[in-house]
């Protein structure tokens, strides 16, 4: 299975509970899908770049799951039907690596400076 984040945006007009039940419909989304959820946060209401269904304002959520392929594709059929959701996006979360980048084996050793 492979790790992904799920990035989902509510109204902003939505109230604390619809919030939560969003979060709860995805999670028990993810767990009926086979998949397992890492977190799930809210990142904060914020002004949209543009009007999307004349909304302006729009509360941010992500959540971290790890899922295989069919799962992934449920969840994101789920995603799209739900009326209360005006935008969402699965991605590959990619591991990122931390540290100095070793450039001792650099492809240039043995050469000349170059200007």
């Amino acid at each position: 299975m492979r790790r992904y984040e799920l990035l989902w945006i509510l109204p902003g007009d939505a109230s604390d509970e619809d919030c939560e039940a969003s979060v709860s419909r995805t999670t028990s989304t993810i767990a009926a899908s086979g998949g397992k959820l890492h977190s799930a946060e809210l990142w904060g209401r914020r002004n949209l770049s543009y009007p999307i269904n004349k909304h302006t304002e729009g509360a941010y959520y992500v959540a971290e799951f790890s899922a295989d392929g069919d799962g992934v594709v449920r969840i994101g059929k789920q995603m799209t039907a739900d009326q209360s959701v005006l935008r969402h996006m699965i991605v590959w979360a990619q591991k990122v690596e931390t540290g100095k980048k070793d450039t001792s084996g650099s492809r240039d050793r043995g050469r000349g400076a170059r200007r």
